[in-house]
């Protein structure tokens, strides 16, 4: 039987729910801005879940209205779950006037979108 974490601890992040908090700020990243994997995390609460953030990601089905392809790893990289996401996610964001070259957001910090929560 589970207790009751103590007053005062830290309050588990991943558990239920935690897919559609993900997926809801995601939605709030506007087109032409990227956010990161540890933006998401950090917005939620803690920077350790970035992963997790990446699972939820993952976990969303197909046809989606989440613009997943507004999530990047650190620096601006983009997924690199699949050279076929890749390409999709280059596309995506370049149809939204972003630049990408050799698997970067070009200007990462000018458009990395920090209003997340």
């Amino acid at each position: 039987m589970r207790s009751a974490p103590e007053p005062g601890s830290p309050q588990r992040l991943v558990g239920p729910g935690f897919h559609a908090r993900v997926h809801a700020l995601v939605a709030t990243v506007p087109p032409g801005f990227v956010t990161t994997y540890g933006d998401v995390a950090t917005a939620l609460g803690s920077r350790n879940v970035a992963r997790h953030v990446g699972f939820a990601m993952a976990a969303l089905p197909a046809g989606s209205d989440v613009p997943w392809w507004r999530v990047v790893a650190a620096g601006g990289r983009l997924a690199m779950a699949s050279a076929l996401v890749q390409r999709e996610q280059g596309k995506r964001l370049r149809a939204e006037g972003l630049a990408v070259k050799n698997g970067r957001v070009v200007g990462f910090a000018a458009v990395r979108f920090l209003g997340l929560g």
